[in-house]
């Protein structure tokens, strides 16, 4: 929940209304897509789970963490949350509502990847870009 709501603000604080309408869960019929399970969960929560179940995670925090906005967003969204239990929660669910009618607004035509077939908004999908770029290295 903590990244979505971070995303939300870094692009909305950078006008990027466009990526706003992909921050909804994936309701198309591609059959690769990115699912998150546990996006509705407090990231303390997940770390907390995590440590309780002698779970491994990663511990070492990103070397360029401090270099952008998502920290002062972060630390903003920890304290909103800390004065006002389940703000992160109704924020979220915000989020979601607003990224279905962003998402409707910017609606681009969808059509098929000529290379596998599934759903894209271009000629060849993000999957299939990948592909081709780590098998070219």
């Amino acid at each position: 929940m903590d990244d979505v709501l971070q995303t939300f603000l870094i692009n909305t604080l950078s006008g990027d209304t466009a990526k706003i309408g992909w921050m909804d869960p994936d309701t198309s019929s591609n059959k690769l897509r990115k699912i998150k399970p546990l996006s509705e969960i407090y990231e303390s929560e997940i770390v907390f789970y995590a440590f309780t179940n002698n779970l491994p995670f990663q511990t070492e925090p990103c070397p360029h963490m401090d270099e952008g906005i998502r920290t002062e967003i972060r630390e903003f969204l920890n304290l909103l949350e800390s004065n006002h239990n389940g703000i992160k929660n109704n924020m979220y669910n915000s989020v979601l509502k607003i990224s279905k009618f962003a998402k409707n607004a910017n609606h681009k035509e969808k059509r098929n990847c000529s290379v596998c077939g599934n759903e894209c908004s271009g000629n060849v999908c993000s999957v299939c870009k990948m592909i081709t770029r780590l098998t070219s290295e």
